[in-house]
């Protein structure tokens, strides 16, 4: 009895092998596995059996790099902002520390720090020259009569370029000093006559920005310190630095000649 059951079981065994054998799988085409390009892409991956290539694929790895790349800028820009700060060192290409670092170019030192993005001040005043246009109010820009308001003003390259706009440099030398100077690593048009509220900053926090000065071998700011702003209160007046007075901030005859300290927005 237990040897015909173990014949029987047998036989089970090999119908069921034979049949396996017999079950046939078609072959996938190229389409069905997603290869439906008949153009070659770039990034996309071709079928292993015919000229078809998946450049959906494709596309998504450039989406993907695309991201990593994003990204990548966006922790270099972080390192770079948590490296940047009031009193800092600027470099010409760039990056800022606190202490001077070999084989690089310093430019300037930073200012201020607003969500929109960082101004650094020159190391050095490019000479005295009037702000210009005595008599004359340019419409683009806003009229602050009050130092507590021209201390709010931060858009020093806006100002400067309604400046620009409004008069050639024998009408608003101050604006087109700033305008035409250049360093290491910028050209003429990158740098702009301070806004009031960079003046102010600098006045906030002239210990740090006066040591960061010091450090990099340029003119530190003080009360008798007068420099040019590009925040205007009027037709005959605009606002420069006077850190004997509330704020910083003086208004003066645009006929005088002050200083010019350029800052840079980066």
């Amino acid at each position: 009895m237990k040897r015909i059951f173990y014949y029987t079981t047998t036989a089970l065994v090999l119908s069921c092998g034979i049949t396996q054998a017999q079950t046939c799988v078609p072959t996938p085409t190229c389409s069905s596995l997603g290869y439906t390009s008949t153009s070659s892409c770039t990034n996309g991956i071709k079928c292993p059996f015919g000229n078809y290539w998946n450049c959906d694929l494709a596309n998504k790895i450039n989406e993907v790099t695309s991201q990593i790349t994003e990204l990548e800028k966006k922790i270099n820009q972080q390192q770079q902002q948590e490296s940047c700060i009031i009193g800092s060192i600027l470099y010409e290409d760039m990056t800022c520390s606190l202490t001077v670092i070999a084989g690089k170019t310093p430019i300037g030192i930073v200012v201020y720090l607003g969500p929109s993005g960082y101004q650094a001040l020159a190391l050095e005043s490019i000479g005295s020259y009037e702000w210009g246009g005595y008599g004359t109010d340019i419409s683009t820009l806003t009229n602050y009569t009050s130092s507590s308001a021209a201390s709010k003003d931060y858009d020093s390259c806006g100002n400067t370029a309604k400046i620009i706009a409004a008069g050639d440099k024998s009408k608003y030398p101050a604006a087109w000093a700033a305008h035409e100077y250049k360093t290491a690593g910028t050209e003429a048009g990158d740098w702009c006559l301070p806004a009031a509220g960079i003046i102010t900053s600098v006045y906030n926090n002239q210990e740090a920005i006066n040591t960061g000065f010091s450090r990099a071998n340029g003119t530190q700011f003080t009360t008798s310190t007068e420099a040019w702003s590009s925040s205007e209160y009027g037709s005959n007046f605009a606002w420069d630095s006077y850190f004997d007075y509330s704020y910083g901030l003086t208004s003066t005859n645009k006929n005088y000649s002050y200083e010019v300290r350029p800052v840079l927005a980066f």
